[in-house]
């Protein structure tokens, strides 16, 4: 049996967990990680992978999965609401890249066809990088990130339609190509008015089936039997199998198991796509990359600078403001992982390849790379560029919040007005105390200002902002933000200047409770710790504990600033995600031959950055002053970093 297929499949996954963990730590994208792998092990690198390797299959499968997912998100109802952003930017965006991109190509000489594949591909950005990215920067719901999205939805629409028509240019050699082409749109409108003729009155039925027997493997074998039939059906008919994959994901995005499906997909999609890019990365030639790397750095800076520009100039026309019109095209300035699949569509069907298949995949992959810096910049960018504009803005914004709120004093300022701030708001309001709020979220200060809520955009870090809202007048000052190291920025910049003022800091977890404390925080809530203690407080009345000593306990727990409640043990997650800030927690029992036995707890060799909170003896729990001297068999137990947990250990024992 020849082993070299398995044994080369074996190199690439291995070389992928190593790859994908490390990209995970530098917080890059997971297909820049299956490029690089595939670079590295192709041909004309490492040679590891030779020519002859083939995963073209399941690469085309994880292509059929990708769409088939996007299919489960497409609404004919989300479309319709976005109509603007997604007809008006995303549509003309298109028209007008894949325009100009071709006729540049066609300066170049080069062929119709294959000018018209290219162009279609650059036009497109990367879905993956930019719904990411714009999520984890919290950008998702502001302007920019709905005028993306709008952009993006319509970007997939256009390359289903591009899967059709590439095969379609392929074989229209000898026949007239509006004829070829007519064809293969009509096929395309036929399978996908009959495909959702079947997913409306039989697919119901068949899952509903599904579901009656309760089997967990069933239904995963029924959603991927329907995926790859849809696949094989286009596949039959001479069209693209991913727009299979679409069409059939279309068909459960409306019906109740669509999540399910999702779920269960995901495995397979994310393994085979992986596999997609590994193949991209195979088929990119290094030796001409090395060969015509001006030309690779000049059309990845020309595709970055012209998709901007046309984006920017769309959004202006659509009446944005400058700096989001920006940030809108530096967040699709790239180009994306349709590209990939387009590019390799057309080489299997002989329209493209070679030398200019590397270089349209390089500049691809390079504008890939940037894409996420210039997203996480986008702000910095923005305000660099429109940095007269973003001070009048700001000016504006501080000459409007003086005049509104001069009349205001010993009133709270709440800096933050998301789901706990404006909680706060309500009980302040029904006990008629004067208050004003200040939060960066557009959408927050819109529909706060509908409802006649005094609430202001702009920077809660800004002086200048906070002065505006009477930060001087203010009785006390409660900040609401979910990011610990944004609070403690607050807090230091009011009191650089108003050290008396009270302010009252909510965070998500205690990671950096004394840091705030250090700062000046007049009281610290850790919204894990104190929803930890209403918890508490019920189970022990549920035991039937007196209430009043309930009462006092929690009182107690909460004039010890949550000592009892500091750290935790960690689980796997913990230790994979959390390696530093949050305080965790950790057992040590004391073997009967060390140097710690006999020594108290204050000559224990104990690292910086960790503390003995209390020690287990034969059933009884002893505080440090009750412990004495440390015996055999005690358990410590250890709060602090992980680092400091792992020295102090192997110090002890």
């Amino acid at each position: 049996m020849d082993f070299s297929f398995f044994n080369q499949l074996m190199m690439i996954l291995a070389m992928s967990v190593a790859t994908i963990a490390l990209f995970h730590r530098l917080n890059l994208p997971e297909s820049l990680g299956y490029l690089t792998v595939g670079i590295v092990l192709g041909p004309t690198a490492s040679g590891f992978i030779d020519s002859s390797f083939d995963i073209t299959l399941l690469a085309e499968i994880g292509v059929v999965f990708l769409l088939f997912t996007l299919g489960l998100e497409f609404s004919f109802k989300r479309i319709k609401s976005m109509k603007r952003e997604v007809f008006g930017l995303g549509g003309t965006q298109v028209l007008l890249c894949g325009a100009g991109i071709f006729f540049a190509l066609m300066i170049l000489q080069s062929p119709t066809k294959e000018a018209l594949i290219v162009a279609a591909a650059l036009a497109l950005s990367s879905t993956a990088i930019v719904s990411k990215e714009l999520t984890q920067s919290n950008k998702i719901r502001s302007r920019q990130g709905q005028l993306a999205i709008g952009v993006l939805l319509f970007q997939d629409i256009a390359a289903v339609l591009f899967l059709i028509l590439v095969p379609a240019l392929a074989g229209s050699e000898g026949n007239s190509m509006v004829t070829t082409i007519g064809m293969a749109l009509t096929k395309g409108l036929i399978f996908v008015l009959v495909m959702t003729a079947v997913g409306k009155w039989f697919m119901p039925a068949i899952f509903n089936e599904v579901a009656r027997v309760r089997s967990e493997e069933l239904f995963v074998l029924t959603a991927l039997m329907i995926a790859l039939m849809a696949a094989w059906l286009t596949h039959i008919l001479g069209l693209s199998m991913a727009l299979g994959g679409f069409v059939a994901g279309m068909m459960l995005g409306e019906s109740n198991y669509k999540h399910q499906v999702e779920a269960d997909i995901r495995p397979f999609r994310d393994i085979l796509l992986g596999l997609f890019f590994v193949s991209v990365g195979l088929m990119l030639d290094l030796d001409i990359l090395a060969r015509y790397w001006p030309a690779v750095l000049l059309g990845t800076l020309s595709l970055i600078l012209f998709k901007l520009g046309v984006i920017t100039m769309l959004a202006r026309l659509m009446d944005e403001k400058k700096p989001t019109s920006f940030k809108t095209a530096l967040s699709l300035s790239q180009g994306g992982e349709f590209c990939f699949a387009l590019i390799a569509l057309a080489t299997q069907y002989g329209q493209t390849g070679g030398e200019k298949a590397s270089i349209v995949l390089a500049v691809t992959i390079l504008s890939m790379m940037v894409a996420p810096l210039l997203i996480r910049n986008s702000d910095r960018l923005s305000n660099l560029l429109y940095r007269e504009q973003q001070k009048a803005r700001i000016d504006d914004n501080v000459v409007r919040a003086t005049q509104q709120v001069e009349h205001l004093n010993s009133h709270t300022l709440i800096c933050g007005y998301g789901r706990v701030g404006q909680t706060i708001s309500r009980f302040l309001s029904q006990e008629k105390i004067p208050f004003v709020a200040l939060d960066d979220d557009p959408l927050h200060v819109h529909e706060a200002g509908l409802a006649g809520e005094p609430v202001f955009y702009g920077d809660c870090r800004r002086l200048e902002l906070l002065e505006s809202l009477g930060v001087a007048r203010a009785r006390q000052v409660i900040v609401c933000i979910d990011n610990s190291a944004s609070a403690l920025v607050i807090v230091q910049t009011i009191r650089s200047k108003y050290p008396d003022v009270p302010i009252l800091v909510r965070t998500r977890d205690d990671s950096l409770s004394n840091e705030l404390k250090a700062a000046g925080t007049t009281a610290v809530i850790p919204e894990v710790l104190e929803s930890s203690l209403m918890i508490v407080k019920h189970v022990l009345i549920m035991l039937g504990m007196d209430r009043q000593q309930v009462r006092d306990k929690i009182t107690a727990a909460r004039e010890q600033h949550y000592d009892i409640l500091s750290g935790f043990y960690p689980g796997y997650e913990d230790l994979l995600i959390e390696q530093g800030q949050n305080a965790l927690r950790h057992a040590v029992t004391i073997p009967a031959q060390c140097d710690s036995v006999g020594q108290s707890i204050d000559r224990l060799p104990i690292e910086e950055g960790a503390t003995v909170v209390e020690v287990k003896r034969k059933e009884q729990v002893l505080s440090n002053e009750q412990c004495g001297e440390i015996q055999a068999g005690d358990i410590l137990i250890l709060s602090g970093s992980l680092g400091a947990l792992q020295q102090s250990e192997k110090n002890l024992i």
